[in-house]
Order: structure tokens, then sequence, then C-alpha cells
């Protein structure tokens, strides 16, 4: 064999572990969105063991929900952690989506608090409600106000909007608001719908809930999301273990308390 021959043979042996080495970094790198706190918190836990295995997980924490599921579509991430599966069927439906729920994570006790009443029995004629604006946790605000008697729904397949209450036993005055409003809307109205973990930044805790949803058997799990092409990957299986290990569930049993608790 010529010596040009092995010299060229060299260079193309370089290039091609160059170029595999290049693709196998690139495959390590786990790309997720996140929102606040506890799903954040919950990402980090998960990325200590992903570390060990060879990962670098990069978490980008986003408080717009629409704006993490249009990424992960575009394949800006591999996957997103931060809603249920309605909210992500609705997006789907809208924007042609491909996002698929890979694993249900937590639940939470979501209700209705006020700044100025103690009980639901104080609650004034005319009293103003803050729901969210997005249709499938404006439905589901909705059924806790029908299951609390203060409302009624004219009956319909399919999510509930403003325009499906018939009667508000108090004259409601509804304020539709984006769910990062929510907890400005608490200030302001004297009834508004929210998440625990929001309301406790501002030192609400969900026992201070006039009253909360009855058990939904897991339709509203926070789940971790991704696409129907990546959903099998290596990639996600490990992601999913991750997030499912037992050092998450004393995460969310222990520090998230009384907020909520783990499904899986």
């Amino acid at each position: 064999m010529s010596k040009k021959l092995l010299i060229s043979l060299a260079v193309i042996c370089v290039l091609v572990l160059a170029f595999v080495g290049i693709n196998l970094k690139k495959d390590n790198v786990i790309r997720i969105a996140a929102a606040g706190y506890p799903m954040d918190e919950i990402v980090k836990i998960a990325a200590e063991d992903l570390k060990k295995e060879g990962y670098d997980v990069k978490v980008t924490v986003l408080t717009d929900y629409v704006t993490a599921n249009v990424g992960l579509n575009a394949k800006d991430f591999d996957a997103n952690f931060h809603q249920h599966e309605p909210f992500m069927q609705v997006f789907n439906k809208k924007n042609n989506g491909k996002l698929v729920k890979v694993k249900g994570i937590y639940d939470v006790y979501v209700g209705f608090y006020s700044k100025k009443y103690k009980n639901k029995a104080e609650i004034p004629n005319g009293a103003k409600v803050a729901i969210p604006n997005d249709v499938t946790n404006q439905d589901r605000a909705l059924r806790i106000l029908a299951n609390e008697g203060l409302i009624e729904l004219k009956p319909k397949d399919g999510l509930y909007n403003l325009n499906d209450v018939i009667n508000t036993k108090k004259n409601f005055k509804f304020m539709a608001v984006p769910i990062p409003s929510l907890v400005q809307a608490y200030q302001e109205a004297d009834l508004a719908f929210n998440w625990p973990s929001h309301m406790l930044k501002i030192g609400v805790h969900v026992k201070d809930a006039l009253f909360i949803e009855k058990n939904t058997n897991g339709k509203y799990a926070v789940s971790l999301v991704a696409r129907e092409d990546n959903k099998n990957s290596k990639k996600i299986q490990d992601l999913t273990k991750a997030m499912t290990s037992e050092k998450v569930k004393k995460f969310i049993e222990e520090k998230y308390a009384g907020q909520g608790f783990p499904v899986f």
C-alpha cells in the first residue's frame, strides 16, 4: 500500500471519528423547557442523574406555555414540562401540533382564593371572579364553580366557556385573564382561580383556598411532553426514568406537601 494512500486513509478516519464525536456529543444534549417552581426544580433533580449517564441537560424556564409548546413542536426543545394533557390537546388542534404526553409527573390542588373573604358564604352579590382565559383551564375553573353550586352550566359535550354559564347565583362579574396574571387578579378580584405554586409566591397556601377542585383522576396531571417523532427515543426514555425517580417523588411529597402529589 502506497504512502499516499495510507495518509489519505488516515485523514478519512480522523474526519469520520470527528464527525461521529460531534454527533455523539450533540445526541447527549437534552433540551427541555419548563415552567417555574416546582417544575424547574424537578428537572434539576432529574438532570443530576442524567449527568451521571453522560447527558448535558439544558433547561429553559418559560412562563408562556404556548411559547414552550411552539418551541417543542419546532424542535427547538426535546421535551417540555409545564402542562396537563387537555391543554396540550387544544394546542395540537389549533396549531397542527405533534405533541404527545409521555408521563404524568404530579397533580395539584387548584382552587379559588379570596383576599377579602374567608368562606363561600361571604362572597357578595356581584362579586368579581377571576378565571383563566385559555380554553382548558377556563373549563376547569367553571366546573369547580358549578360543583360548588355557585353557577349553572348548560348541558354540553366538550369544554365549557363563559358563554355556557346560564345562571350565577350571585350575579358574578367574570374577569378572564392569562395564567401569569391570576396572582395580580387575586389582589383585585373578590374571588380568583389559581395554582398553589403561583399563590405560594405571595405567601398564600392551598389551605387558605375557599374551595379546591375535587378528584379528577389524574386528568390534569402536570406531564412530561415530547413529540410523536421522538417520544420513543433513548433520550426521552432516560429523561422519563430520571423524572420518575425516588428522589423526584420524595421532593414532591416533602417540598410540595399539601399542594400536590406524585402520580407515578
